[in-house]
């Protein structure tokens, strides 16, 4: 711009420029300000993935001692994997302190925050990572530390891994002007020495992180080939089941866990039976006094698809015999459902067994089987009789049917992905545990709430499970630190009652 003559114009143009320099100074500190926060956020993130870490290599130590041949191959793979860490994330902090020294050392900000000194030299990072070629030794150490990470998991999951790390270092990037840029001029040429720092902070993040995926990884793998024995009954076995006056009886009684999730295959007398929730019904019409044994054999497949054996041996007598009443599920009635329960008496023809009860209904529905109906919690009490006789009586314990779990998808309330969240529809109600097939829930209304960072809280009220339509774009922008809460949910369950749930919340991540 060319200055004009008048002396009075000059000195209003000189100014002009010179405020117009310190406005483009103050929007550069602010935006070098920014480098400096992201940087120092960066860090105590590092801190904290550090924390995680250390607990994960402590919970090798503790495994490593209670079975030490199976966990000893895991372990060395995890101290190798810390160790390469390491090495990675001490190469990224000897950069930042060549940048540090470079340009003036650090200086503590006003808030207390430690920052460089000379955030906006130009020259330094391109000097360092481009000029003297540490740019492409340290792509070159990532590179080979993220390969040796991958080698640690297992083959079936590599793939899914290398999408899934943290760390991912790209050969060459395409710039503004089209033209394909190398890593390193894409990350520090020309760039200020805080952007460059911050960088550099970042990728050691990324170790952090990917370090943290591998390792937990491995320690998952301890177990993998569990079976995990989710569920426990009483097991009792007596010398006997046909005693006389007089004699002993004896009982071996002992807990015994079982799989709901894995299913056995169960081979009794010949017959393959069919397992629901871990386990399976034998039946037999018993002809002839005397001593009888059940044989057989239980086989259960691991994970990694070993075959465990167990063999069944197990002697009953045939006898004469009291009358018996037993409910087919437990020892409890339920609101709602039928209750299917089994009658015999010894001496009389299982078509001739009548029942009553008395705080519900009961209906004949095959010799020895019927269904009870009831519809007030407390006691029932059946009656069986024969001819017109009474035989013998039971008393039973009526309850409601428990409330269901709340989830989204498969998630309880807690922590879940912000990626997995989005793709669900609404919220669900759950009955786990329950011994009655196709016993559900339905959610008929809620509220839900959004606090997105960054944004308004958003809320609505759903009337049905699915998530409200004023609240789709809101559940579609969900990212990870956003928090969803559901308060007043309201189910109703089979036996008509809507039941007020409460409130959960789900943190994503």
């Amino acid at each position: 711009m060319a200055l004009p003559k008048d002396p009075r114009q000059k000195m209003i143009n000189i100014m002009y420029l010179v405020l117009t320099s310190m406005l483009a100074l103050n929007v550069s500190a602010e935006i070098l300000n920014a480098f400096t926060i992201v940087n120092n956020s960066i860090d105590n993130s590092n801190v904290s993935i550090t924390g995680k870490n250390n607990n994960a290599y402590a919970a090798f130590v503790k495994q490593m001692a209670d079975d030490p041949e199976k966990v000893g191959p895991l372990k060395a793979k995890a101290d190798a994997v810390k160790a390469e860490a390491k090495t990675a994330y001490d190469q990224l902090e000897a950069l930042k302190d060549q940048i540090a020294k470079e340009t003036g050392g650090y200086e503590t900000e006003a808030s207390g925050e430690k920052t460089l000194k000379e955030k906006g030299n130009l020259d330094v990072a391109t000097r360092i990572m481009e000029n003297q070629k540490k740019g492409p030794e340290l792509q070159a150490m990532l590179k080979k530390f993220r390969t040796s990470l991958l080698s640690s998991v297992d083959p079936k999951d590599r793939a899914t891994f290398d999408k899934a790390l943290p760390l991912q270092i790209q050969d060459s990037y395409k710039g503004e002007d089209g033209k394909a840029k190398t890593w390193t001029t894409y990350h520090f040429n020309m760039v200020p020495a805080v952007a460059a720092f911050t960088i550099l902070s970042k990728l050691q993040n990324d170790v952090k992180n990917s370090e943290s995926m591998v390792v937990e990884d491995l320690l998952k793998q301890i177990h993998a080939n569990d079976i995990v024995f989710d569920k426990m009954q009483a097991f009792v076995s007596m010398n006997s089941k046909n005693l006389q006056e007089g004699q002993t009886l004896t009982a071996q009684i002992a807990i015994g866990a079982y799989s709901t999730t894995v299913s056995p295959e169960i081979v009794v007398n010949g017959q393959t039976l069919k397992v629901e929730n871990g386990l399976a019904t034998y039946t037999l019409p018993v002809s002839g006094l005397g001593d009888k044994t059940l044989t057989g054999t239980i086989k259960l497949k691991k994970p990694n698809g070993e075959i465990v054996e167990s063999a069944i041996n197990e002697p009953y007598t045939v006898g004469a015999s009291a009358t018996s009443i037993s409910a087919d599920k437990m020892n409890v009635l339920y609101i709602g459902v039928q209750n299917p329960i089994s009658i015999t008496a010894a001496g009389v023809p299982a078509e001739k067994v009548a029942a009553s009860i008395t705080g519900g209904s009961i209906a004949k529905q095959a010799a020895g089987k019927f269904l009870v109906t009831c519809s007030q919690p407390g006691k029932a009490n059946i009656v069986v009789s024969a001819d017109g006789k009474n035989l013998s009586s039971k008393e039973f314990r009526v309850k409601f049917i428990p409330d269901p779990v709340l989830k989204v998808g498969m998630n309880k309330s807690g922590y879940m992905k912000a990626s997995e969240f989005k793709v669900q529809g609404g919220l669900r109600a759950d009955l786990e545990n329950f011994e009655f097939e196709g016993v559900k829930y339905d959610v008929v209304g809620y509220r839900i709430g959004i606090d997105a960072k960054g944004r308004d809280y958003a809320e609505g009220d759903a009337n049905s499970a699915y998530f409200p339509s004023s609240i789709q774009a809101s559940v579609r922008s969900l990212k990870p630190g956003d928090q969803v809460y559901f308060d007043n949910v309201k189910v109703k369950g089979p036996d008509g009652r809507v039941r007020d749930m409460g409130n959960i919340s789900f943190k994503l991540n």
